[in-house]
C-alpha cells in the first residue's frame, strides 16, 4: 500500500508543478484560479504524506 501512496505523491508533485507553471503564464481571474487548484493539490500532497507517515510508523511499531 505504501508503494501505491507514494506513487500518488509523485502524480500530486507533478500536477502541482504543472499547474503552477501554468499559473505563471495567466493573470487575473484566471491566475486565481490555476493558483487555487495549486492549492488544492498540496493539500491532497499534505494528506498523502500523512498516511505515508502513519503507515511508516504503524510498521515500525512492536
Amino acid at each position: 500500500m505504501e508503494d501505491k501512496l507514494i506513487n500518488a505523491l509523485s502524480i500530486l508533485q507533478s500536477a502541482a508543478a504543472t499547474a503552477y507553471e501554468s499559473a505563471d503564464q495567466l493573470d487575473g481571474a484566471q491566475r486565481k484560479l490555476a493558483m487555487g487548484t495549486v492549492h488544492l493539490i498540496e493539500l491532497a500532497q499534505s494528506w498523502v504524506d500523512s498516511v505515508i507517515d502513519e503507515t511508516s510508523t504503524a510498521g515500525n511499531v512492536g
